[in-house]
């Protein structure tokens, strides 16, 4: 390579390198975060169309305007041998046509986290797939990264000076050079100084639904695992999986629950009220952290609010109980 290039490489690289800088010193100042919670998209295996529930949230999105939107995963409905790769992208193109595309050209940033219907480990094809589709559509996602090395599987990012975690929970192992990887990223002066962290997974760490009250359905060692995040000051962890909107606390960590858009809506356990889908929204005011955070659930037929008052007051499955978020 010619000096010239060289020289050409180098100023194009610190030119991109500022140009991140002042996105992340951008996104490291206060103002009011309304974000928008979504999750379990998918229905039927390997099908490349989505529920009316889908369709109608996407819709409501230049309404609803929030600042960010979040998706707990199974945004395709993978995890089938069958399904050979050439569906796989069929599938995933239907989902940046369906979903991601009409929230690309309103601007809004995206983040999202794999779930086993997408990314499970156990299955190469899918894993591929999915990460070709989001390397391929990167940018769509407007996000302002902090670090993107392993991206789509785990990565973090800023929005509105609230430190964001996407990790790979797609299966009920975190393998520990991600809890290691995570250790740095929350240890760093960006995310101490920030006012609030998140992280969102798929899996969530406790049993809320009945045909998910097993092993392999949430995270291994779930009160390890919450002690981690604990001690590296997370202050809220989103899950999707269980198909049932639950806001919760254990131990002081919020563990947001997200309802499904897609198949499948479930009870919680040894609760009445019937199985609903459900979406979310989350509210951080200026200059607050997560002791002034409103989590608002959704009815999507009616968009209805789901009432505090009609959870119950704890949900208990076979790894653990958890208690029902209050303002």
């Amino acid at each position: 390579m010619s000096l010239h290039r060289i020289l050409v490489s180098l100023i194009l690289c610190l030119g991109c390198t500022f140009a991140v800088a002042q996105s992340l010193r951008k996104e490291s100042k206060n103002r009011k975060l309304k974000i928008l919670l979504i999750s379990d998209l998918n229905d039927s295996y390997g099908s490349v169309t989505y529920s009316k529930e889908v369709h109608d949230v996407v819709a409501r999105i230049k309404d609803i305007k929030p600042d960010l939107i979040l998706c707990g995963g199974d945004m395709v409905a993978g995890q089938k041998a069958l399904l050979t790769a050439s569906r796989l992208d069929s599938m995933w193109l239907a989902f940046g046509q369906y979903v991601l595309e009409p929230i690309a050209q309103l601007g809004i940033p995206f983040g999202f986290t794999v779930g086993n219907h997408d990314a499970s480990p156990s299955y190469k094809l899918d894993r591929a797939a999915a990460s070709s589709f989001w390397i391929k559509n990167k940018q769509k996602t407007n996000l302002v990264f902090v670090d993107d090395t392993y991206y789509p599987y785990y990565y973090s990012y800023m929005k509105d000076n609230v430190f964001f975690i996407s990790w790979d929970a797609s299966s009920a192992v975190i393998p520990e050079s991600v809890k290691q990887w995570m250790a740095v990223q929350l240890e760093q002066p960006i995310a101490k100084q920030a006012r609030a962290r998140i992280v969102l997974g798929h899996l969530p760490l406790y049993a809320i639904v009945a045909s998910k009250n097993k092993k392999g359905e949430v995270l291994n060692e779930a009160d390890a695992t919450l002690e981690f995040l604990r001690k590296h000051g997370v202050d809220m962890y989103i899950s999707g999986h269980q198909h049932a909107y639950y806001p919760a606390t254990k131990e002081e960590l919020v563990l947001l629950h997200a309802g499904c858009l897609g198949g499948g809506p479930r009870p919680l356990l040894r609760h009445t009220a019937p199985a609903t889908k459900a979406y979310a929204l989350i509210t951080l005011p200026k200059r607050k952290g997560i002791e002034a955070v409103e989590i608002t659930g959704y009815e999507p037929a009616f968009h209805s609010h789901i009432s505090l008052e009609t959870l119950p007051d704890s949900v208990s499955g076979f790894n653990g109980t958890v208690f029902k978020w209050r303002k």
